[in-house]
């Protein structure tokens, strides 16, 4: 068993029965969401969802996502339908967790909007199943004004994922003007001289680090059912986790697909 597999063991064994709430092992006092997620829960047109916000101060010299080379337009030159400039106060870093299989829900909505400073990552949660509604709303506000996406595969899932499950809640989502995906990004720079363009690869070899404990892709969907089950929100800190670095990453290896704008 590797160590990840060992701590979603661990987080699913803190849970409690559905219907009661979660509790420490040791103290018996209820874990409460902000308390091991922070945020808090906002209302966007008239629905409800959590609101997690996370600087990158802290991660600005360990993943080089200085506020300087994103404060400026960069000339994206690497799209299959030529250059592009990508406006930062137009562009978010988009990354999504979804229910994992055909027709789930959406759960959480993950951005790096490029234009705000201090930058910071902002997550949308679902709480339960409904509050899907409530997320898809918040980002379909944030996204009237940033019609400029960079995703990582997201041509192929994360956009027609949104938009199947904003039409399903009927929620009016705007497309991209301009959707750059670094995964077709990446393969036309560097598939030549790696193994395989998965992110997890990228990071190793272009961005020169390895996560370390972090939970799979494969758990996320698991560890969100495991929440709404029991109603303990420890195995959701990990995902949380997992989505930001995915942004961090992201937001990294745009910078090194692109060059400031002539």
């Amino acid at each position: 068993m590797n160590d990840a597999h060992r701590r979603l063991d661990d987080l699913k064994a803190t849970a409690r029965p559905a219907r009661r709430p979660a509790t420490t092992a040791r103290s018996g006092v209820a874990l409460r969401l902000e308390d091991v997620l922070g945020g808090f829960e906002t209302i966007c047109r008239g629905r409800r969802c959590w609101l997690v916000e996370t600087s990158l101060e802290a991660l600005r010299v360990a993943h080089r996502v200085t506020p300087d080379k994103l404060a400026v337009p960069l000339h994206h030159a690497l799209g299959a339908d030529g250059p592009a400039v990508l406006e930062p106060r137009r562009t978010l870093v988009l990354d999504i967790e979804t229910g994992g299989f055909s027709g789930a829900p959406v759960f959480l909505i993950g951005v790096v909007p490029l234009g705000r400073r201090p930058l910071r990552v902002v997550q949308w949660l679902a709480r339960d199943y409904p509050e899907e509604d409530g997320i898809l709303r918040a980002f379909a506000a944030l996204a009237e004004a940033h019609d400029t996406w960079v995703t990582f595969n997201g041509k192929s899932f994360d956009e027609p994922f949104l938009h199947d499950r904003a039409t399903v809640h009927h929620v009016p989502l705007l497309p991209p003007a301009l959707h750059v995906d670094l995964l077709h990004a990446a393969r036309r720079q560097w598939r030549a001289s790696l193994p395989n363009c998965r992110l997890v690869t990228l990071e190793q070899e272009i961005l020169g680090r390895q996560r370390i404990g972090d939970v799979p892709s494969s758990d996320v969907p698991d560890l969100f059912h495991h929440f709404i089950r029991t109603g303990n929100p420890a195995p959701l800190g990990p995902v949380l986790e997992h989505n930001r670095l995915d942004l961090v990453a992201c937001t990294e290896l745009l910078l090194r697909l692109s060059r400031r704008a002539p």
